[in-house]
This record gives structure tokens, C-alpha cells and sequence, in this order.
């Protein structure tokens, strides 16, 4: 049982489109981001995955249940981070953690949500009004986990956190995700998506450009080649990297050239060339995030 499935999800504001046709699944136990600019239809999708959004067409699934049909109580099972926490300002951290515990029919003590503020520097004795923006966004994370729903929906979590307490709430993230929660969340920043997600969708305008494992992507995509050779008038081996690729690059003693698939026959090629020196870089998945995107542009134009 897929613990997110979405299928032809579009949401309209009259003409204007805020998610069209979008359609994905997410396993339980996955790991998955769900990335694109400000703007693109990550929030909105997230808000009809919540119920907060009634959808102009299309159909979610939540934990094997069809939303809209089925009317499944499945809050309990659930924890949702908005992008933008908002409580009620006269109340301190414990009294919010509290009060949501008791939503999920539970008591404090039996959370984590005292271990989990701890953890993320945040002191439950201050008032909501009192707190700056990371710790409104710390308590959104501790309401959002203490009670280790199935599936996390986290939107845009780690901003306004400084890089320690970022870590951190990876840690919290990993260690509730080898217990058996699946993850989604979405986020601008690339690098975490690199680095914590197992797939990874990408949105542009409100449609879904494509979704792919993290570990798959860039091998599919172009590795950048820089090399010296031990005979820089080697004319031969000259040729042989312009046939690989005709916009290699010659410039202050180095070779630069980029190629796609199995590096195994260029590495081959490379050392029977003699090389002094090589370097192979693999593409971001902001540089990856990018080639879709203009790629995308081009076929609309």
C-alpha cells in the first residue's frame, strides 16, 4: 500500500493554474521531496493532500484511503507542517504541545514532544508571542512529529533554521524513518533533497516535470571530465575527446568535455591516452533541477 498516491490532481483559480494534472505515488517508509521555485504549485498541492484545499479535479489517496469518498478520519495517523506556523500567541510552547497531544488522544508525557524540544534548543516556557521565527518553526516541527505519525507532510521545515538545528531535525527525521514513518516534504533548497531524500519530484508552474530516485538522476545526466595529458601534442587523443564531445574545451594545459551514461569506456579511453591528471564531477541536483527546467521552456515555445 503506497502511503501518497495522487492521480490527474489540478487546482484552478478561475484561469489561472495552480497545480495541473499532477499525479505521483509515495511508499511507505519512502523518503520523497517534492521541489521547485517559489511559486510552483508545492503548497497548494500540499493543502489538498491536508484537506485544507478543495481540489478542482483529480483523486488522493492517504494511507489507502481515497479522500473526498471515503471520508477517512485518519488525522491520528498523520503530521503536517505548514509553511507558516501560526498559534495562539498567549499561550508558551508546552501548553501548544500539550493541547495538540491531546487532539491525537494522547498525553504529553507519552510523546516525544518534550525529548524532541530539547533536541531542537527550544524552551517551552516562553510565550508564542515571545518567540522569533526558527522557534515558532522548532514548535511547528515537535507539534508536527511528538506523537510519530505514519506519514510526515512537511512544508518548507527547515526554514528559518540555523545549520545546527537543521542537522538535528534530520537526525529526528532519519531516526523516526528507520522506526517505519514515510516522509514527504517539500522545499526550494536542493542540497537537502540530495542529501536526506530516496525520490525526488520536481514542479514548475504546476506541473510535475519529473520524478526520479535521487541516486539514479545523475547517472543518467552529464559528468563533467577535466584532464591533463602527459602529451599535450597528441593530436589523436585530442580528436578522440571532440568525437565524445564536439564542445570540448582546451584551455591552460586542460581538457574539459562532457559525456552521459556508463563513464567505464571513457575512463578505458582516458587511460590508455596517458593521463597526468583527471577529474570527474557529477551534476547537483540544482544543476539538474535547471536542465529541466529550460528544457521544459524550450518544448513550450
Amino acid at each position: 500500500m503506497d502511503a501518497i498516491s495522487v492521480s490527474g490532481l489540478s487546482k484552478y483559480y478561475g484561469k489561472k493554474i495552480g497545480v495541473e494534472n499532477v499525479g505521483f505515488t509515495v511508499s511507505k517508509g519512502e523518503k520523497f521531496g517534492f521541489i521547485g521555485p517559489n511559486g510552483a504549485g508545492k503548497s497548494t498541492t500540499i493543502r489538498m493532500l491536508m484537506q485544507l484545499l478543495h481540489p478542482s479535479g483529480g483523486e488522493i489517496s492517504l494511507l489507502g484511503k481515497i479522500l473526498g469518498k471515503e471520508n477517512p478520519d485518519i488525522r491520528g495517523r498523520i503530521g503536517y507542517l505548514p509553511s507558516e506556523v501560526q498559534y495562539d500567541s498567549d499561550m508558551n510552547g508546552h501548553q501548544v504541545l500539550k493541547f495538540a497531544a491531546r487532539a491525537y488522544g494522547m498525553n504529553l508525557q507519552d510523546t516525544m514532544g518534550l525529548e524532541m524540544a530539547e533536541r531542537l534548543q527550544l524552551d517551552l516556557s516562553r510565550k508564542v508571542r515571545d518567540y522569533s521565527l526558527g522557534n515558532r518553526k522548532k514548535l511547528g516541527i515537535v507539534q508536527c512529529l511528538q506523537h510519530r505519525p505514519e506519514l510526515a507532510v512537511l512544508d518548507e521545515p527547515t526554514s528559518g533554521l540555523d545549520p545546527l538545528i537543521q542537522h538535528e531535525f534530520f537526525n529526528l527525521l532519519s531516526e523516526l524513518n528507520k522506526e517505519g514513518m514515510t516522509v514527504f516534504f517539500s522545499t526550494h533548497v536542493l542540497s537537502e533533497v540530495e542529501r536526506f531524500c530516496d525520490r525526488v519530484a520536481f514542479i514548475r508552474e504546476g506541473k510535475l516535470l519529473r520524478v526520479s530516485r535521487v541516486d539514479e538522476i545523475a547517472e543518467r545526466l552529464l559528468r563533467k571530465f577535466t584532464v591533463i595529458f602527459r602529451d599535450q601534442g597528441n593530436l589523436i587523443d585530442k580528436l578522440a575527446l571532440y568525437q565524445l564531445d564536439p564542445n570540448a574545451e582546451y584551455q591552460h594545459g586542460e581538457h574539459t568535455f562532457q559525456v552521459s551514461g556508463p563513464i567505464e569506456p571513457v575512463l578505458r579511453m582516458l587511460a590508455d591516452a596517458g593521463v597526468n591528471d583527471l577529474r570527474v564531477e557529477r551534476p547537483s541536483l540544482e544543476e539538474i533541477f535547471m536542465k529541466d527546467y529550460s528544457e521544459h521552456t524550450e518544448g513550450e515555445q
